[in-house]
């Protein structure tokens, strides 16, 4: 005789450093999977570094399925010195400050410290916390299954010993890598063995892998042996602004006539806007037409490329801003610009920006790996173009130009290439990986040694 009573949902646990109301862009894909997997009837609950106070992101479960333990001891953080004031015009010089340039070295220097020398990264003082506090903060209730999302990858390591104590199995979401393949970070060879050697211990109790490409998810199957699968990131659904008829913000409408924006931080020595930067002033007089927006914090390298450049007229400097207006940007924007690393090891490197801009449906410059997934996301869904050569580039924004000087405005992108490529696409594919797991109960069998 059957039993008519139903099955219970499944257990998830969500381990995330980074969790709404956080405004970090490493909340967002753990807060869609906890919200998707809510709204299928699995019982969530989050554990998160973040409190309740620390954002103005919205929080896409209930509070009360959060468990929110802050890392102790309190460890410094470096704070943001990317220029929050407006700057434009020929007043970018004078705003730069001693102490600015003193305040900017100093946070580059304890980031480059932090990560050379706290294992396995900074966040390392939240590793204890919620393993010791756990217990009581949860009130009895226990996963079926554990999901991990770095970085920062000492959640890898508090997933691991929970997954221990509720014998439970737990899948690893790699946003980025952590020892192998991940160059964003500057660390030495030695650095990088420890670091290895700690993945790989890590990783012998995991039940599978999941990252955001198939460059990616080779690179951790080849290093250890574990089966792993792709998940993308995806566009998050959101109400798109109204075409706003406004001349963008940090924009002198006398003084360009096409406008580009960079939203997001900017990686010393890995996202460079100097091409950019080099391409406009080779326009010549036609340069005063074009003005870029940079939002976001980028160490004082966009400047000082503008200065060298001799086109600071040309770029607006607005350091971080809300999301809110981070959209506004993109939306307003004639054509948005994408800065990645221009290296093969950045082939997998699928970020989460493109989405963003893809939704704001307006063409992307991407700067970056010509045969990496990025650029053949854009190419294949007829969403921007590739160049990393001022001359390349120039030619590009003199096209624009022409476009809008005879239209008024620069064609949007099809709204066809975004088919697929939204968040609940990617996610029924997580729940079933999770599902997997949790039935499996266990570590997965080694592919290789």
């Amino acid at each position: 005789m059957n039993d008519p009573r139903p099955e219970p949902a499944p257990r998830l646990l969500i381990v995330s450093y980074h969790f709404p109301p956080a405004e970090t862009v490493g909340a967002r894909r753990p807060a869609a999977l906890a919200a998707f997997a809510a709204r299928q009837g699995w019982d969530v609950r989050v554990l998160t570094a973040v409190g309740a106070n620390q954002g103005t992101v919205p929080v896409p479960v209930p509070e009360e399925q959060l468990i929110r333990v802050a890392p102790s001891p309190r460890l410094p953080r470096p704070g943001r010195s990317g220029g929050g004031t407006a700057t434009g015009g020929g007043g970018g010089a004078a705003s730069r400050s001693r102490l600015r340039r003193i305040r900017t070295g100093a946070d580059r220097l304890l980031v480059k410290v932090g990560m050379e020398l706290l294992l396995p990264d900074p966040q390392l003082n939240w590793i204890r916390p919620p393993v010791r506090d756990f217990d009581r903060a949860a009130a009895g209730w226990c996963p079926d299954v554990i999901l991990a999302s770095g970085p920062p990858f000492s959640g890898f390591l508090v997933a691991a010993t929970l997954a221990r104590r509720f014998r439970a199995p737990w899948v690893a979401d790699y946003r980025d890598l952590w020892s192998v393949g991940n160059d964003h970070w500057v660390r030495t060879a030695l650095r990088r063995a420890v670091d290895k050697r700690l993945e790989r211990r890590v990783l012998r109790t995991v039940a599978a892998c999941v990252t955001v490409s198939e460059p990616l998810a080779d690179t951790i199957h080849r290093t250890f042996g574990v089966r792993t699968h792709v998940v993308m990131n995806g566009i998050d659904r959101r109400p798109v602004p109204a075409e706003s008829a406004a001349t963008p913000v940090g924009v002198d409408a006398s003084a360009a006539t096409l406008t580009l924006a960079h939203t997001g931080y900017i990686y010393p020595g890995r996202r460079d806007p100097g091409p950019l930067v080099d391409a406009i002033a080779l326009l010549g007089a036609d340069a005063a037409r074009v003005h870029v927006i940079f939002a976001g914090a980028d160490h004082g390298i966009t400047r000082a490329a503008a200065e060298r450049a001799g086109v600071a007229d040309s770029v607006t400097l607005l350091g971080p801003v809300s999301p809110e207006k981070s959209w506004r940007i993109q939306a307003d924007a004639d054509a948005l610009v994408l800065l990645m690393w221009n290296d093969p090891r950045d082939a997998g490197t699928m970020t989460g920006k493109i989405f963003d801009y893809l939704q704001a449906r307006r063409p992307v410059l991407l700067l970056g790996y010509e045969n990496g997934v990025a650029a053949r996301l854009l190419r294949e869904r007829g969403a921007g173009v590739v160049a990393n050569d001022p001359v390349a580039i120039a030619s590009q924004l003199r096209e624009w130009l022409t476009v809008k000087e005879r239209t008024g405005r620069v064609p949007a992108v099809p709204a066809a290439a975004m088919d697929g490529l939204f968040r609940e696409d990617q996610l029924g594919r997580y729940l079933d990986i999770l599902r997997e797991a949790a039935d499996a109960g266990g570590p997965a069998r080694r592919l290789v040694r």
